[in-house]
């Protein structure tokens, strides 16, 4: 990847456009069942397809789109998409399930998420993305739905996968500063993260995958036994 500060968004991540297709092919002609089955046995698999798909069109507008990311520092006050697209219902990291739950509309969620951030990437340079930083808290007992210390998560995978862009604090080991590029590039290896997991989902049914997912970034830390 380019060092140049003026090197645009889009050279740099010029593979997010393809990320739709990936997922629209990855699904293809899965029934209802397929689609909807868990295996709680895994460590992957409490979340079916559907529900991966779902997370990640909600990945793209909380992190793009909400104050809870970027949403506020890149609108300039006037919302990208309406906001309420990041809304979750009754459940966490996907989408609202009464307002997407087909797949044709979760894909369309995933299609227009993603052109969201294409759209961003194209006023944007590699300068600009690392002079945009933000921070976050973790607290030491925080967890992830399924009971994953995140704190723990936070320093095994994501500071050990991204090369820069991604720091934590010197003085409060419980902050972490991050900027624009590293969410670009975080984000995108989540896309490839879950798209790997639907594939786990269907080797599990005797189904062979549609993709070859570029083993980059979190791919290269995570394991689907």
């Amino acid at each position: 990847m380019s060092d140049d500060l003026n090197t645009p968004g889009r050279e740099l991540f010029p593979v997010y456009p393809r990320i739709y297709g990936m997922y629209e092919k990855e699904v293809e002609g899965l029934t209802e069942e397929q689609i909807d089955s868990a295996r709680p046995e895994k460590s992957w698999g409490a979340w079916p397809i559907r529900r991966q798909v779902s997370h990640i069109a909600s990945v793209h507008y909380r992190w793009y789109l909400t104050t809870w990311g970027w949403g506020e520092a890149l609108s300039g006050g006037s919302p990208l998409r309406d906001p309420s697209l990041a809304a979750t219902g009754e459940i966490e990291r996907a989408l609202d399930p009464k307002r997407f739950h087909e797949m044709g509309d979760l894909l369309a969620a995933v299609k227009d998420s993603l052109e969201l951030v294409w759209e961003i990437l194209e006023g944007e340079t590699l300068g600009g993305m690392r002079g945009k930083v933000q921070q976050r808290r973790i607290a030491p007992d925080d967890k992830f739905p399924t009971g994953e210390n995140r704190l723990k998560w936070t320093r095994s995978v994501v500071l050990g996968a991204h090369p820069g862009g991604f720091w934590q604090d010197e003085t409060d080991p419980e902050i972490f500063h991050y900027d624009l590029e590293y969410t670009f590039r975080h984000t995108l290896w989540e896309a490839y993260a879950h798209l790997r997991t639907i594939q786990a989902h269907k080797e599990a049914m005797g189904l062979p995958p549609a993709n070859e997912i570029p083993q980059v970034g979190y791919l290269k830390v995570l394991k689907w036994e």
